[in-house]
């Protein structure tokens, strides 16, 4: 069996187990989302934890804990985006439980099969690494929409549906299974995550800065803040992509979704940045419930 430390539990007969709880005020924000938009986010975030042990997700199981007065409609409207993301990744919704509560909670309990999973343990000298997507979308997204009063630009329209709708890689991470060594994905910010890598594996990863995918709205979001876009897209999480280490070359589009090289493991401990270069210790940078480090709002 595989316990704590990897993205889901794998149980000897090959079934994949995670449970993910969402809080408002926490993970979502009801001032700038639907119901159904935040039953889409979450189980995709939920969903993305499966993904990322190479599983195809089967079931999923949802307890919720509502407001007072919370109205059928909204409930309804939460299922459809919950049902929505099932939908298109082919899983079932199981049932689950309904409570009350003084703020709307989702426990989503994931349930998945594979007969080869893939751990952040696995990565070995001589790996590159690889990640799908874009860095810092949702969040930049996220950014926009929390702007009050103000309605989203349609060049940010890339950025807030990643926020709202990010979709976990799963026919990517079907396709490359048989030359990725390590995986995760990038839902607590790729500095903490690579590091997980790194830790779980006992290598040296080294990521190079010119090399990291980030579209062009999201420099234009950090810009406008004052923010550097380096710095934002390695602590930026809830991009679900998959971040991963493979021996073979990978295609620079699978499935439609770019993936892009980004670094390369070592012998050696820890996780490293490139960049002009010199390479120096990269700290993670990404969310801490415990610290509330990078609190939504």
């Amino acid at each position: 069996m595989v316990g704590i430390g990897d993205d889901a539990c794998v149980l000897a007969t090959g079934t994949v187990v995670t449970t993910d709880a969402y809080a408002e005020g926490v993970h979502f924000d009801l001032s700038y989302m639907t119901f159904e938009q935040v039953g889409a986010r979450c189980t995709c975030g939920a969903v993305s934890d499966i993904v990322a042990m190479g599983a195809r997700p089967e079931v999923l199981v949802v307890a919720l804990a509502l407001p007072g007065r919370t109205d059928s409609g909204a409930v309804r409207s939460l299922y459809r985006g919950i049902e929505r993301v099932c939908k298109e990744l082919g899983c079932e919704v199981g049932g689950g439980d309904i409570i009350a509560l003084d703020r709307l909670v989702l426990v989503l309990t994931a349930i998945g099969s594979t007969t080869r999973p893939k751990l952040r343990a696995g990565a070995r000298p001589g790996d590159s690494i690889y990640v799908t997507g874009s860095l810092g979308a949702a969040e930049a997204g996220r950014i926009v929409l929390a702007r009050p009063r103000r309605a989203v630009p349609g060049w940010a329209r890339k950025l807030t549906e990643r926020h709202l709708y990010p979709l976990p890689r799963l026919e990517v991470a079907l396709t490359l299974r048989p030359v990725i060594s390590s995986m995760i994905d990038t839902s607590d910010g790729i500095s903490t995550d690579a590091a997980h890598l790194a830790e779980e594996s006992r290598v040296r990863i080294v990521l190079d800065a010119e090399r990291l995918p980030v579209l062009p709205e999201v420099r234009r979001v950090t810009e406008a803040q004052g923010l550097d876009w380096r710095s934002f897209v390695l602590s930026a999480g809830e991009d679900y992509e998959l971040l991963f280490a493979g021996r073979r070359s990978v295609p620079a589009v699978v499935n439609g979704v770019p993936v892009t090289r980004i670094g390369r493991v070592e012998k050696g401990a820890g996780l490293w940045l490139e960049q002009a270069g010199r390479i120096n210790r990269l700290p993670a940078r990404g969310y801490d419930h415990l610290t509330r480090q990078k609190p939504i709002g």
